[in-house]
């Protein structure tokens, strides 16, 4: 080969490289440019997918993915919705709901049902007064009568309609609940109730940050022992609010549960299913107890208890509302207390170890917990989302409140 001809060639042959190398590095960009658009897609269409949901759908869809099936709802899109008689009846056969003492006390709440005026609710008060209380039960039972029948007689005001519109969740505290949780449920030493915004170590410990407005502890030697209930509470009832509060303490109490059925060295895959876990919901001047517990392996079930309010008027005084609250509250306070029976009895053998060497028979196999129990699922990305959604969703419907309420005055 000639020189020229060799000089040329190599030309070309160098020519031939460098475009090789720059479309390589062409198609780099090209196809990471493609990526990260495909990328930003699949991010928008997963968040518009998600914003699509309402919170009913959330709730039921989070519940069902950690095995829990919600059996006292049975409304459209629920879990038992669908299901035949017979399935929906064997859920609900297995209820077992706890027994409870009814502590109001009948000289007093007699009286109550004659309540028709301010005059009448002034004798109801009077009698509470003069009453003398034979047991602590009764004194703390009438301590709670006179709190609300006072409100009533002495104040009238805060139970009016553009008082309970003004009035935050803190407020609700202070003025209504707070007071008789304590006075009920604070009478144990074993029992202490936590306020505001807190999160149980037990949850922090498998990434499950959920903040309770009220958490109910169990101690043993001045120790916490479990998370014995959870209380989430909203200034309103809206429907955004009301399951985004469900899920919240639903998906806690299962943590709780799982934890606390685990500290339990011997208890029986009998006594598994009898553990319930206590949730208490109140919305404004309402309030909804439930409990969470399993109903096989691996199984949990979701299930109202009990219903009761804070009296508001005359006429639910008049109907029974005080003393469906002494109910309310001894259904909590018998639900707490068998819990803290079940773990003291589960931290002691039930077998006779001699009689096992006289009659030589094996020691019974302790329960594989992972049998039993299933991990809490959740999105943390999808909790701050929810958690925003719903405060904006409160936030629209109180402006929307306003609006429907000017509109009618200027009517």
């Amino acid at each position: 080969m000639s020189k020229r001809s060799r000089r040329i060639f190599e030309e070309l042959s160098s020519v031939t490289k460098d475009k090789l190398l720059l479309q390589a590095a062409i198609d780099r960009q090209t196809i990471r440019r493609l990526r990260n658009e495909v990328e930003e897609i699949e991010q928008s269409t997963t968040k518009t997918k998600k914003k699509n949901f309402s919170k009913k759908e959330k709730y039921f869809q989070n519940l069902a993915k950690n095995q829990v099936t919600d059996i006292s709802v049975s409304i459209p899109g629920s879990h038992i919705d669908g299901l035949a008689k017979v399935q929906v009846k064997r859920l609900r056969k297995k209820k077992n709901t706890p027994v409870y003492e009814n502590n109001n006390i009948n000289a007093l709440s007699s009286k109550f049902k004659k309540i028709v005026n301010s005059g009448s609710l002034k004798v109801a008060l009077n009698s509470c007064e003069n009453y003398k209380p034979t047991t602590p039960v009764e004194h703390i039972v009438n301590r709670i009568y006179l709190f609300v029948l006072r409100a009533h007689v002495e104040k009238p005001w805060v139970f009016s309609s553009e008082n309970l519109k003004r009035y935050s969740e803190f407020d609700l505290q202070v003025k209504f609940w707070g007071y008789i949780f304590e006075l009920y449920l604070g009478q144990y030493r074993h029992i202490i109730l936590h306020w505001g915004d807190t999160m149980s170590n037990t949850c922090k410990n498998v990434g499950l940050r959920f903040k309770l407005d009220l958490r109910v502890l169990i101690l043993r030697e001045d120790e916490t022992v479990v998370d014995g209930a959870t209380g989430e509470i909203a200034r309103k009832a809206t429907k955004a609010k009301l399951y985004a509060d469900r899920l919240k303490s639903v998906l806690t109490t299962k943590c709780h549960l799982n934890a606390f059925i685990k500290s339990l060295s011997y208890i029986s895959e009998e006594d598994i299913i009898n553990v319930r876990m206590p949730i208490v919901q109140v919305m404004g001047l309402e309030a909804k107890v439930s409990s969470l517990r399993l109903i096989g392996k691996k199984k949990y079930a979701m299930e109202d208890l009990y219903s009761f309010k804070f009296p508001r008027t005359s006429q639910q005084l008049k109907l029974g509302a005080l003393e469906s609250l002494i109910n309310g509250l001894t259904l909590i306070e018998e639900m707490v207390n068998s819990l803290e029976t079940k773990f003291n009895d589960g931290q002691t053998e039930n077998e006779s170890s001699m009689d096992r060497i006289l009659k030589e028979t094996k020691k019974k196999k302790e329960i594989i917990m992972k049998k039993w129990l299933s991990d809490v699922t959740w999105d943390e990305e999808s909790k701050e989302e929810s958690d925003e959604e719903s405060e904006s969703d409160s936030d629209n419907q109180e402006f929307n409140d306003d609006i429907n309420n000017n509109n009618s005055n200027k009517d």
